[in-house]
């Protein structure tokens, strides 16, 4: 299930998929959290785009690297926006497109 969020100072329409986690192996054991961003503006621009961070295994397990990617890197990425429904997306998205 996707999230959406809309700035309306900037006027920009965000669509993020479900945040997701998993354990990468190598010499030292990691988590990787990753989502893919779609976002479209008044110029009619669409921007698609994956955000991902590395997190050490040995402090983190997946739920609280999923949390921390949440509160930290996605919540910078969409400052200033606010929660909308899918409704509310697909109208802003085709004025946008218009």
């Amino acid at each position: 299930m996707c999230l959406y969020y809309y700035d309306e100072d900037r006027g920009i329409a965000y669509k993020i998929t479900p945040v997701k986690a998993s354990v990468v192996c190598s010499d030292v054991d990691s988590i990787v959290v990753h989502t893919d961003v779609k976002v479209t503006n008044l110029k009619k621009e669409k921007i698609r785009r994956t955000l991902s961070q590395l997190y050490p295994s040995d402090q983190y397990d997946l739920d609280s690297a999923k949390k921390d990617f949440a509160d930290t890197m996605l919540s910078r990425f969409i400052t200033g926006a606010k929660k909308i429904s899918e409704q509310e997306y697909q109208t802003i998205n085709s004025r946008l497109e218009a």
